[in-house]
């Protein structure tokens, strides 16, 4: 989905840290944004920060699942 947004809105570059492996359409799982069916192609540029971010995403889905363990 946001791939897709990012096609349509000819956005020319997107730049991002920690890369999703099981659903990642910048280049991880598939490359959406290079498709070369689509008529516009973004530059990709990964793994800016990428343990930092990666650490950021750990501890804000670990925080996660215990609140909602919590709350039942």
């Amino acid at each position: 989905m946001c791939a897709g947004a990012i096609v349509q809105s000819r956005i020319d570059k997107v730049v991002y840290g920690a890369a999703d492996p099981k659903a990642g359409c910048a280049g991880t799982l598939m490359n959406l944004l290079n498709e070369p069916r689509f008529n516009h192609q973004t530059k990709v540029v990964a793994g800016c920060l990428e343990e930092r971010c990666s650490s950021i995403l750990t501890t804000f889905f670990r925080a996660l699942r215990l609140r909602k363990k919590a709350l039942k």
